[in-house]
Formats: C-alpha cells, structure tokens, sequence
C-alpha cells in the first residue's frame, strides 16, 4: 500500500454529532494481551479486526463488529475501507508550554557539544526560563493552543502538559493557570487534546532561591496552592488530575531531594513522575520504587490518586529497575525525540523485551531537547532506532501511555462502552502505520 498523502485530517469533535458510524475499516482495539511476542502478527497481537464498523453515539462508543451499522439510520457515515482505524495516540510526556527559541542549541549540538555543555556554557531550560517570564499569559496561552492544535492535527487526542520554564513559585503557577485556562473554554476545548497538567518546578535551579534544597522547600511550601488551583477545575471532563515530576540528574537534583518533593506530593494527594536515569544512573527509578513500595502500590492496585504513574528517560536503567517498576504498577516511558535532537543513546527494545518489560513512548516536546511536535515521529524512531516492533510501539503510543498518564480508563484502546478518541489512517495493515513517519497519511481524528 502506497499513502496518497492528505494536506491534513478531518479534526471531528464526537459530540458534535448524535451518532457517527464508520464502515469496513481494519479496527485495531489494542486490548491485546503480551505486545513482546514479536513472532506473532501485529494484527493478532493489536486485537485487529477486519471489515469492522464502530458506531458511535453522544461521544460513546455502542458497538464495533463486523456489519453492526448495517439498520443504523440517521448517523453520519464515514467510509473506512483501505483504512486503518485505532485508539487516538497519547503523549504522555511532553512540555509545551514556553516562549522563545533554542535553534542555536540544536546547531551546538550538531556540531558536537552534549546537553550537559551546553547548559554549563549558560544555554539549555535557563534561556526558556528568561524567554517564558518575558512573555504574557496571553502570549503563552497563544502558543500553547497553537501547539495543542498541531499535536491533535497529529494524532494526539490526550497528552501530559509540563509547566517547568518559570522556575520559581509565582512562574510555574502562573504556567499551571495558563493550562488551565487554555482548555476551560468549553468551545475551545472541544477540539483540544485531553490534558494531565504536571508541575515540573524541580526542572532546574532557581534563580532567586539560591541552593537547591531551598528552591524543593519552596515548592513543598507552595503545594497547597497548586493543588487549590487543581481543585478550581476538577470537574472540567477533559482535564485529568494533578501531578508533579522532578528532574533526577547529576548536576541538577538528587534523590533525597526528590523523595521530599515527590513524598509531599503524594501526601497531599497528587500523582508522580519521575525524569529518571537520562545521563546517569541517578536513583530515579530506586526513587520510584521506594515511593510505590510506600504507597503500597502494586499492577493490580493504585489508589484514585496520589500514585506513582511513571519514570521518564532511562538510559541508564537495569533490567532489575525495569521488572521491579512494572511489579508496582509504574510505567517506564521511552523518549526517542530526545535521543534524535540531543545525540544520546536510544533506549533498545531488546533490554526491554528481556525483562517482558511493557513500555510507552511520548515525545518530550520542548524547546531544546525535542523540538517536534511530533508523537507520530517518535513512534516511527522507536521502531528504526530502538528496535521496537509494531505492535510495542503501537501499544507504546496508545494504551501504555494512557497507563503512564492514569488514563487508561478513557483513553487507549477501543471497546464498547468507552469514549470515542480513535484516528483513523490509510493502509491495510498496521505496519502501514509507518507508511509515512510523521503521519501525512492520517485522514480523520476524532475526539
């Protein structure tokens, strides 16, 4: 099959239409059971179904099988054969909102210099950090709808939004405001791309709180306000819970003090995210265990909230870290953008596979690291670079990154009953998924 690639999806909100179905597509629900056994096809292991019709009603999924729209009348009909039709993708680490420009970075970087240098030469989240303060709510707010349309333009029906470019207490509330508002208009929101706000304040030093330690005291002291803020729209329908992430480096902050950031967190309820083990071995998954460990968290049972959702990056993770993450129920989440952009090493699937290691894979959006807006891209690197099969990066970019964001309930996989966040692509197979590598070929996204 050769992609006749589109200018751009159909963008559908399912709640503007009493009933939508779609005929004779492959349907890919990915309720499959073990994506690792890569001798099978990708079509028995993504729970494929051929000819299949999805009918869907108020924004509710009432059926998928084969004929099952055939007596439906008065619904909007979508024509799905020589298509592929499967769960919207998750981005489940991204940090799209900032104001400014890192290309000088990405030139540096090319020419050799790692990220380490180019921070230690005055460059990296500091110069966002400058950028993002100079820049009003309006502005910020400006960019980041623009970004959320691109990601949803994409495939992306949910994605995690990252503040972390303010750096002190009043900046990243002010970043957490500024998701918030982004996705309370209801108008707005329709054609937005559910959202699972994180604070990352830990992503660098402060420059008004000087040391490290009083900068996560600040932070801490401030939680109540964060989740106050949280609490204003708890009861929007496509906004998810609050969480908070650290990052966990040399050179940046430690595991003592991520386990105070992080144990505060989940004291008051929030969920966590770990940046762990990118450059070094730098306790971030030992982090995440003992935090579980705590929480008495395990595959089959997490609290509604206050959980350990995931740890990012992971480089330099053992195969031990791996098996005892997944035990506790925390998602490990690949970033091959990061990989691509910053000239560091790929995370292989075989060290995963080994272990029989689930794993999702997110983009890591930002402005230095990963300047793409692009999950279907970093799919297509998994599988090229990391070695990743189909259906590990499909499972990657769906349901495993609905795990890592605490939204599997809503998100990820296709079955009756749940809501209607699918794509539907051009191809035959799954494999056609990767008949373009940043997704040219995607028809419809609906939400």
């Amino acid at each position: 099959m050769v992609a006749s690639f589109s200018t751009g999806p159909e963008i559908m909100s399912a709640e503007d239409s009493e009933r939508i179905v779609i005929r004779n597509a492959l349907v890919l629900t990915m309720e499959c059971d073990n994506p690792h056994e890569v001798e099978s096809t990708s079509a028995v292991l993504l729970g494929a179904r051929k000819e299949c019709d999805i009918v869907i009603e108020n924004g509710v999924i009432t059926a998928i099988g084969a004929n099952e729209a055939a007596n439906i009348t008065g619904a909007r009909v979508i024509q799905g054969k020589g298509c592929v039709v499967m769960p919207g993708l998750v981005d489940c680490h991204t940090h799209p909102v900032f104001a400014g420009s890192r290309a000088t970075e990405t030139v540096l970087k090319a020419q050799g210099l790692s990220y380490e240098e180019v921070a230690s030469r005055g460059g990296g989240i500091v110069v966002s950090m400058r950028a993002t303060r100079a820049a009003s709510v309006a502005e910020l707010k400006a960019s980041y709808l623009q970004r959320a349309r691109k990601a949803v333009s994409r495939g992306v029906v949910a994605w995690e939004a990252k503040t972390g470019y303010g750096l002190n207490v009043e900046q990243e509330l002010r970043l957490l405001q500024c998701l918030y508002e982004a996705h309370s208009d209801s108008k707005e929101s329709k054609c937005l791309p559910a959202i699972a706000p994180t604070v990352l304040g830990p992503h660098a030093a402060s420059p008004e709180l000087h040391g490290l330690d009083n900068y996560i005291q600040a932070l801490i002291d401030a939680i109540p306000q964060f989740a106050s803020l949280s609490q204003k729209y708890s009861a929007a329908k496509n906004i998810r819970p609050l969480a908070v992430d650290i990052f966990l480096e040399r050179n940046y902050f430690t595991r003592e003090q991520a386990d105070r950031w992080l144990s505060a967190a989940l004291q008051h309820g929030l969920d966590v995210h770990i940046h762990a083990d990118e450059f070094s071995r730098s306790g971030g998954c030992e982090t995440a265990i003992a935090l579980a460990h705590r929480a008495e968290q395990s595959a089959q049972r997490k609290r509604a909230q206050g959980r350990v959702l995931s740890v990012d990056h992971l480089q330099y993770a053992t195969d031990t870290d791996l098996v005892r993450l997944q035990t506790l129920g925390v998602m490990p989440v690949i970033l091959p953008l990061t990989s691509f952009f910053s000239n560091i090493a790929y995370v292989e699937a075989r060290k995963l596979r080994s272990s029989g290691v689930r794993a999702a894979i997110a983009s890591d959006f930002n402005p230095g690291s990963a300047p793409l807006n692009s999950l279907w891209f970093a799919g297509f690197l998994a599988l090229v670079k990391g070695g990743f099969s189909v259906p590990e990066v499909l499972t990657g970019i769906t349901s495993n990154a609905a795990y890592a964001m605490g939204a599997e309930k809503t998100h990820g996989t296709l079955r009756t009953g749940s809501r209607a966040n699918l794509i539907m692509f051009e191809g035959d197979v799954p494999e056609d998924f990767f008949a373009s590598p940043m997704g040219d070929h995607l028809k419809l996204v609906i939400l």
